[in-house]
């Protein structure tokens, strides 16, 4: 398809543009009468509307005045401006009363703005980006609508920025209605003069200044013949309240979206607000787990050393003590048999080494790494029956987790069961382990007298080695425990963990009871 080519940038097509851009500036002014006693006074001393030819002649004569030499030679000549013009008719006054009644008739006349924009032009809109230049440039036209209304003739006169205006009845002849042009803009130095009070920028102003279009009087010229008759300056007032219909959907569309962008905003401050609380309690949470991990930690020590302490520490000193008295004995009495000695102190060397690895089954159970932690628990519930008689009983299977949550694992259960052995004065225990809703349930039953589980914390404050403790080990693997006892009712310890989160180096295991080969630590297989 052929591009059709642009228009000439033709003088004419530059001119419809500037009177395009004098009317959208153009603002329509109207008197506004006092009631009371100067309704009559400004009844009486309103002359009768003069033609329409001198209105016209001196709009043309106002318009060159304001606009300089940039109006060429008769251009101000209206369409049938070149009529013979009335004679003005005559209106009789009292001697020396003109002036007066002028004077009377501004003062008593208020005006306001009724159809079009304040920044319409360009430097008005720089001064109309602040409510206070907005105020400051409603004000502007105020005095030469005010006297263009009381004179009923067209005037030139100067905004409080220093920029040109052009006033005139309209439409022609009018004594209600006057138009407002601003056909020249005010010089840079004029412009910044007025920063205070507009509380915008100097510098803004004087770039505004500086770029805005010239004075053009052909151009005021014809805005004014627009605006002064009847039929177009109705359709220009057309325009007018349909650009301001525009302005009031486009504001209110946009007051709609800042308030739904305001009502987001919130939203997303209360979710940032409630995700800072959250934040701060997590944080709290893992400075209490932290300290809680070091308690443990420091309990854990201490129970291993007081344990090393009073078994295998013990035996291996009372070895060392045979086994010095054998010495002394040897070296008073030559000759003869020590083997007494040496007997007892292999005796207690045996004994120290079965304590030895008592302590280090308990750090690291045996058979739990190769074969799982229900062959773990089994062995130790057999040793637990040999010594106390108890009987016991294991039921189900839990599929492989990570080594150091069976390990865990093992220990609260050894826990429990080493309670019931010494506590609780049981006959028999059940150990139960089953799946449930992706959960490891792990469950320690006994038949013994039971206790006050509230007592118990009261007594311990906290501590972390006891039944109690599991509660607080369990949270730790991301699950619950739950200890359930009453005197002469028993007890059941019930723990709970996800499995999911615990599978990680456990991920080419298959379900419990399979034929899957079992993994070692780091996962990897045991042939």
């Amino acid at each position: 398809m052929p591009v059709r080519p642009a228009a000439p940038y033709t003088d004419r097509t530059m001119q419809e543009r500037t009177v395009a851009r004098h009317l959208a500036g153009a603002e329509l002014w109207a008197r506004v009468r006092d009631v009371g006693r100067w309704d009559g006074v400004v009844a009486h001393l309103q002359p009768p509307e003069p033609p329409a030819a001198p209105a016209g002649a001196a709009a043309a004569d106002a318009a060159a005045a304001a606009a300089g030499p940039a109006a060429a030679p008769g251009a101000g000549a209206a369409p049938g401006a070149g009529a013979p013009a009335a004679p003005a008719p005559h209106v009789p006054a009292a001697p020396g009363a003109g002036s007066h009644a002028a004077g009377s008739r501004t003062a008593s006349a208020e005006v306001a703005l009724v159809s079009g924009w304040e920044d319409g032009e360009p430097f008005c809109a720089t001064i109309c980006s602040t409510d206070v230049g907005l105020q400051f440039c409603r004000r502007c036209p105020e005095e030469l609508a005010a006297r263009v209304l009381a004179t009923g003739r067209a005037a030139h006169g100067s905004c409080q920025a220093g920029g040109t205006l052009l006033g005139f009845p309209a439409p022609r002849g009018s004594r209600t209605t006057a138009a407002i042009l601003r056909v020249g803009p005010p010089n840079q130095r004029d412009a910044a003069a007025v920063s205070d009070r507009t509380r915008v920028a100097p510098g803004a102003l004087r770039r505004a200044a500086r770029e805005a279009p010239p004075p053009d009087g052909r151009s005021a010229l014809a805005a004014a013949r627009v605006l002064r008759d009847p039929v177009r300056l109705f359709e220009w007032q057309i325009q007018q309240r349909t650009r301001g219909s525009d302005r009031r959907r486009t504001a209110t569309a946009a007051l709609a979206q800042m308030v739904a962008t305001s009502e987001e905003f919130y939203e997303l401050y209360r979710d940032s607000q409630r995700q800072r609380r959250e934040l701060e309690r997590n944080q709290r949470r893992l400075d209490r787990l932290a300290r809680q991990t070091l308690q443990a930690s420091d309990l854990e020590r201490a129970r291993i050393a007081h344990q090393i302490h009073d078994t295998a520490a013990q035996s291996m000193v009372s070895a060392f003590r045979f086994l010095d008295a054998a010495r002394a004995y040897a070296q008073s009495h030559p000759g003869e048999s020590i083997d007494e000695y040496l007997s007892s102190a292999s005796e207690r060397l045996v004994t120290a080494i079965k304590e030895v690895r008592a302590v280090l089954a308990d750090l690291m159970p045996p058979g739990l790494e190769e074969l799982g932690l229900s062959h773990a628990i089994r062995s130790r519930m057999n040793a637990l029956t040999a010594e106390s008689g108890i009987g016991m009983s294991l039921e189900g299977e839990l599929p492989r987790l990570d080594d150091w949550v069976e390990q865990a694992l093992y220990g609260m259960t050894t826990e429990a069961l080493t309670n019931a052995v010494r506590h609780s004065q049981a006959s028999t225990v059940r150990i139960e382990l089953r799946v449930a809703r992706d959960r490891a349930v792990l469950t320690i039953q006994d038949d013994g007298h039971g206790f006050d589980p509230a007592a118990a914390e009261r007594r311990r404050a906290g501590g972390g080695l006891g039944l109690l403790g599991i509660t607080r080990q369990s949270r730790w693997l991301g699950g619950s425990a739950s200890i359930r006892s009453r005197i002469g009712s028993g007890t059941l310890v019930r723990i709970s963990i996800p499995i999911a989160r615990h599978t990680g180096s456990r991920a080419g295991y298959a379900a419990a009871g399979s034929d899957a080969a079992p993994a070692g630590r780091n996962g990897e297989g045991k042939s």
